[in-house]
């Protein structure tokens, strides 16, 4: 053998013993993303770690690294300095945007969250050029005292103006940066269908707003299959070395709704 394709072969085989790099994820967003209300989840890094666990499990290479705080918007991430340290902090793979829970609805300011998620996307491409973005749809809050004195809006219409806007945002973001990847992850859609199918699965937290544990869980389900667009069947019931339990049936049927409203299903799994 020459020398030549003698340092080919042990470049070769150099490159084939290096690990295979890690998916860089950064999460912007408040308590439903950090995981409020659902102690085990909040103490052990929230719905960034959750999506991470699932990850994982499924064979992934994946760091998550979070910006939250909690009853913050996007507008208020965008002004401060930690957000813009976190997005120059290294070329990332997606960034998860979540805002806050009524903005994209009547209650808030749609042409603002647009407005905002826009200039998430430029500076996020500062940094990051082809970092795809993934929109963290949030849910309606269940019935209740919430609704009252706000005529002909009840958790139907909130969840569909929740849908409606992140879809235009998406859209949006789609049309301006053709070379990268916007996507919604639909995890308010999710918790709708959860109610419908399950009712018995409570994914509302008692204070009729943040969600319990299968709520976050379900999340990161859902977050995971917009990423991979990869079947959440399968995923990890046990997670933060056993500080977590989902029970399996409920993980079971939690797998199915995020494969169902995700589109990630990957036939044969």
């Amino acid at each position: 053998m020459n020398s030549h394709r003698h340092t080919l072969l042990i470049l070769l085989l150099a490159g084939a013993s290096l690990p295979a790099r890690a998916d860089d994820v950064l999460f912007i967003g408040n308590s439903f993303t950090f995981g409020a209300t659902a102690p085990a989840v909040q103490k052990n890094g929230g719905v960034p770690k959750l999506f991470e666990e699932i990850a994982t499990a499924k064979g992934r290479q994946v760091a998550t690294t979070a910006v939250t705080s909690g009853g913050k918007d996007l507008a208020w991430h965008l002004a401060q300095p930690a957000t813009a340290q976190a997005l120059g902090s290294k070329t990332w793979t997606w960034v998860v945007l979540q805002d806050f829970s009524t903005r994209p609805t009547r209650l808030g300011k749609v042409e603002q969250f647009i407005r905002d998620g826009e200039v998430f996307s430029e500076k996020i491409a500062q940094n990051s050029p082809h970092a795809g973005i993934v929109l963290y749809e949030t849910w309606a809050r269940p019935p209740g005292a919430f609704y009252l004195l706000k005529p002909n809006f009840g958790p139907v219409e909130m969840m569909r103006e929740l849908h409606e806007s992140y879809a235009k945002l998406r859209d949006d973001l789609a049309a301006k940066n053709p070379g990268r990847e916007a996507r919604v992850a639909p995890v308010g859609t999710a918790f709708a269908s959860d109610a419908v199918k399950y009712p018995a699965i409570n994914l509302d937290a008692a204070d009729h707003h943040h969600a319990t544990a299968d709520g976050y869980y379900l999340a990161a389900l859902v977050i995971y299959e917009t990423i991979y667009h990869d079947s959440a069947k399968g995923a990890p019931t046990t997670l933060f070395h056993g500080e977590l339990v989902i029970p399996p049936d409920e993980a079971a049927k939690l797998q199915g709704i995020a494969d169902e409203v995700a589109g990630g299903a990957v036939k044969g799994n």
